[in-house]
């Protein structure tokens, strides 16, 4: 049995873009909410922001990111767990991604995300999936399978080098699904019975 406790579970499930991540979020949110918990998805805040205002430039937009993605989980603190589909601590990883290293206030600034990222990373259990799949083009964020899978490795090579304790999910969505449940913990807490709906049984009596 998952520990029940008053601080939300937060389970965040990595990857580069289109390895699923968002569909088993979804899907582990309806099996625990039909069992009982108090359970949602905290969608990733950087797709809202690319759609608007396009994909981040330099460093510090990854500051607003983060901010965003915060502001989304701690939205849903009053869940027994959420899962979601990025994470704070990956504000760092698409920071290595675009800072000038020669320019010493993104490097101060990658250097803060680096913190922010230690600070946030206990709060986390980690799941990481692989790619299985071609990228599916989605008009907003990657387009196309190169630049995907360099994001699938500098996930995995920040994982790895920061030795962040993580699980490593693959298969179709169902086996996904009942991975993650096992290794979290799942049970049953509530039974949903079916509506009899016998003709004028459930109108007797009134007017």
């Amino acid at each position: 049995m998952m520990p029940q406790s008053k601080k939300t579970k937060k389970i965040a499930i990595l990857g580069g873009p289109g390895t699923g991540k968002t569909t088993l979020c979804k899907q582990l949110d309806v099996d625990y909410s039909l069992a009982g918990y108090i359970s949602d998805v905290c969608l990733e805040f950087a797709r809202s922001y690319i759609a608007r205002y396009g994909i981040p430039t330099n460093i510090f937009e990854q500051f607003l990111l983060y901010e965003g993605q915060k502001q989304r989980e701690y939205e849903l603190r009053y869940c027994d767990i959420i899962f979601c589909d990025n994470a704070t601590i990956l504000n760092y990883v698409y920071g290595l991604m675009c800072c000038n290293f020669k320019n010493p206030k993104e490097m101060y600034s990658l250097m803060k995300l680096f913190e922010w990222a230690m600070k946030d990373l206990p709060g986390y259990e980690v799941f990481y999936i692989p790619r299985e799949f071609a990228v599916e083009k989605d008009g907003i964020r990657y387009q196309d399978d190169d630049f995907a899978v360099v994001v699938d490795q500098k996930i995995k090579n920040f994982l790895d080098i920061m030795n962040v304790p993580y699980h490593i999910i693959t298969g179709d969505l169902r086996t996904r699904v009942e991975k993650v449940k096992e290794i979290i913990g799942f049970e049953q807490l509530r039974s949903r019975k079916l509506i009899n709906n016998k003709p004028e049984e459930k109108h007797q009596g009134t007017q």
